[in-house]
Formats: structure tokens, C-alpha cells, sequence
């Protein structure tokens, strides 16, 4: 398979993780559950990681970088997929972050290998200050919720 088809593949399954990860973020805010929306995302980010693997076996020297970040933002998608089975709040704590930082994980890689210098620090970083306090909020507002709905 040559680089270009493969570079394509990943985009393209970039853009459907994107979009999914949006749909599953939205379609699980407190008070829903879709186990739907979370399977698509993950599958979706699976896709993503194993065209980014292949990519980095092009350039290895040059990518290395892209690789631990597919690995992470799939593991982290992973998480948010199998962490709702559970009702505990720790389970909540993780799937939250799970799914959310595998959505970090995305706007980062797409950030970072589309600009250049000085704004590449700011493309690693800033995905991260904006989106951890995000899911923090995220799982207090759930926690919030489901202790309503556990009181009589």
C-alpha cells in the first residue's frame, strides 16, 4: 500500500472519528446513555490508530510521535467505551475522561501536524487546557445528575 492511500485512509477516518466522537459526546451527556454513539467512536478511533501506525512505518524517524498518540487516544477510547457497563461514580470519572480525552487526543494530532514553529507548542498544549476542565465539569454535572435520580 503506498503512503498517499494510506495518508487518505487516515484523514478520512480522522474525520469520521471527529464526527463521531462529537455525536457520542453529545448523545451521553448526563442523564443519556447510547452505547451506539460510544461503539461507532471507538471503532472509529481504531481505525484511526491503525492507519496512524501504518503511516508512521513510512517515516518512523519523522512520525514516531503520531504513533504514541493513536495508541493513547485508542486506549483512552477504549476506556469511555467499556466504562459505562459500570454504575459507580469511579467508572464515571473514566468514562468521561476516557471518551473525552480520546476526543483531546484527535483535536491535538490534527492540530499539531497542521501548523508549523512556535504555534506547534500551543497545538499540543492547548487542547489539553481547554478539554480536561471541560470534562471535569462534564463529570461533576453527571454526578450531580445521577445522585439526583438515586434520591427518592
Amino acid at each position: 500500500m503506498e503512503h498517499d492511500t494510506v495518508l487518505w485512509l487516515h484523514v478520512t477516518t480522522g474525520v469520521v472519528a471527529w464526527v463521531t466522537g462529537a455525536v457520542a459526546l453529545w448523545r451521553n451527556l448526563p442523564g443519556r446513555h447510547d452505547r451506539r454513539a460510544l461503539a461507532v467512536f471507538h471503532w472509529s478511533v481504531l481505525a484511526v490508530a491503525i492507519t496512524a501506525a501504518v503511516l508512521v512505518a513510512f517515516r518512523p524517524g519523522e512520525l514516531w510521535w503520531l504513533w504514541l498518540l493513536a495508541m493513547l487516544s485508542y486506549g483512552l477510547a477504549l476506556l469511555g467505551y467499556r466504562a459505562p457497563r459500570e454504575r459507580s461514580l469511579r467508572w464515571l470519572r473514566l468514562g468521561i475522561h476516557g471518551q473525552g480525552g480520546a476526543c483531546i487526543a484527535l483535536v491535538t494530532a490534527t492540530f499539531v501536524v497542521s501548523v508549523d514553529g512556535m504555534a506547534r507548542i500551543a497545538a499540543w498544549a492547548l487542547p489539553t487546557l481547554i478539554g480536561v476542565p471541560l470534562l471535569e465539569l462534564w463529570y461533576r454535572r453527571a454526578t450531580a445528575t445521577q445522585r439526583q435520580v438515586a434520591q427518592p
